[in-house]
């Protein structure tokens, strides 16, 4: 979703003063592949900064993320920022998960509450111009920006788990037995 990605940056760049993109990256192929992208784009004036690894400082330095990444959705909502999710796969295979229809939602925060927390713009609505137009919402909504927060902070706490307590209580019989 590189091009994607810098085409959306392009879009904010040119609407949002004074913004600066983190973009942390796990491997030299993902950074080779996102600065083609971005020469791609003609896009070399981005104000955009490419990390190996650190996506957690890049989370906690962050006004609102973009993530393609169940993983990096939680982490998100975890640091409490924040979001859009965004994923585009192969054509059959969003088909036939959609048929199964098991939950409205893929986002990890979004399964987690229940209900929709943060946007998803998922495989052909994922364009430049929808996740901009979604990301400067998610900056700029001064509604968004009160109560969210106070959202991803219920999912936390939904998280938290005395899970010491939770495996000693579990594997007790089982050792008590033996």
């Amino acid at each position: 979703m590189a091009a994607t990605f810098v085409h959306a940056a392009k879009l904010i760049a040119a609407r949002q003063a004074a913004v600066h993109f983190l973009v942390p990256l796990v491997s030299r192929e993902t950074r080779a592949i996102f600065e083609e992208a971005v020469y791609a784009a003609g896009a070399g004036e981005l104000p955009l900064s490419i990390l190996f690894g650190h996506a957690r400082e890049a989370i906690a330095a962050c006004d609102v993320a973009l993530v393609a990444s169940g993983t990096a959705t939680l982490e998100t909502a975890l640091a409490r920022k924040p979001m859009v999710i965004t994923y585009k796969m192969a054509d059959l295979t969003y088909h036939l998960m959609k048929r199964m229809g098991y939950i409205p939602w893929v986002g990890l925060p979004n399964v987690i509450a229940g209900e929709f927390v943060v946007p998803e713009i998922l495989q052909h609505e994922a364009t430049p111009e929808n996740l901009a137009q979604a990301l400067l919402n998610s900056l700029n909504d001064p509604v968004v920006n009160r109560r969210l927060p106070e959202r991803l902070e219920q999912i936390r706490q939904l998280l938290r788990r005395d899970t010491a307590s939770r495996i000693t209580d579990a594997l007790l019989p089982w050792l008590q037995a033996a």
